[in-house]
């Protein structure tokens, strides 16, 4: 069994210079979007799944398309949600940011203030991905000398799966085992669009998750953010 991660494209944060909650994609996130279809185009999926949030899903229109599939909206699969800074300066947005990091350690599984903590986010992304692998796809877990296993179904599936930077980090810390961490979304970083893949593997009674590929972004090769000239 597999499952490909993708993270979206190029967000458009601050158009016309003010903050917006649920920015769209910008021309060059859109160009990165129909290269990453092109590079998914001669796959098969058995489940296509996207997060609700813009950038996401324009992200996932021209792969669907390509790809010739509906996707599954999945609320879970949103990115950490942030307090409310629609119609904020970038100053005011990146010293908001700055202030944020520079908390104390123990403070950063409170999330960024008048947002989600961090702690029900990886709740929510963690409790998502069991149980969709679970409930839709016929997976089971269970414990063999203190160590989760996954049963796996006869039928081998492949998952798709575009969400957010933060989803992503702790659907592979889930899966792989890794001890969650308020800062994942650092640890597992990816480029917009990067393409990261895991894969189902025997051992012993059941079956672990391996990293078999992580951030592919040679799909992206040429491609120049007119932005950045």
């Amino acid at each position: 069994m597999e499952i490909v991660l993708v993270r979206h494209g190029q967000p458009d944060w601050e158009p016309g210079g003010l903050a917006v909650d649920d920015p769209e994609l910008t021309a060059f996130g859109h160009a990165q979007a129909r290269r990453t279809a092109d590079a998914l185009a001669g796959e098969r999926f058995d489940g296509v799944y996207v997060s609700p949030l813009r950038r996401a899903v324009e992200t996932m229109a021209p792969i669907a398309e390509k790809l010739g599939v509906e996707p599954r909206v999945e609320s879970w699969l949103a990115e950490l949600r942030l307090p409310r800074m629609e119609g904020s300066t970038a100053e005011e947005v990146q010293h908001f940011f700055a202030a944020a990091r520079a908390r104390e350690l123990e403070h950063w599984w409170d999330g960024l203030p008048g947002g989600e903590s961090f702690r029900h986010f990886t709740e929510r992304v963690s409790g998502g991905i069991e149980s969709l692998l679970v409930g839709d796809h016929a997976l089971g877990v269970h414990e063999d000398g203190g160590h989760r296993l996954w049963r796996l179904p006869d039928a081998a599936a492949r998952l798709l799966i575009v969400a957010h930077e933060g989803t992503n980090a702790v659907i592979l810390s889930h899966l792989l085992g890794v001890d969650p961490v308020p800062w994942a979304w650092m640890r597992f970083s990816a480029d917009w669009t990067g393409i990261t893949r895991l894969r189902a593997v025997p051992v012993a009674s059941g079956a672990v998750w391996v990293l078999e590929g992580f951030n592919r972004v040679h799909h992206l090769d040429g491609l120049e953010d007119p932005r950045s000239r």
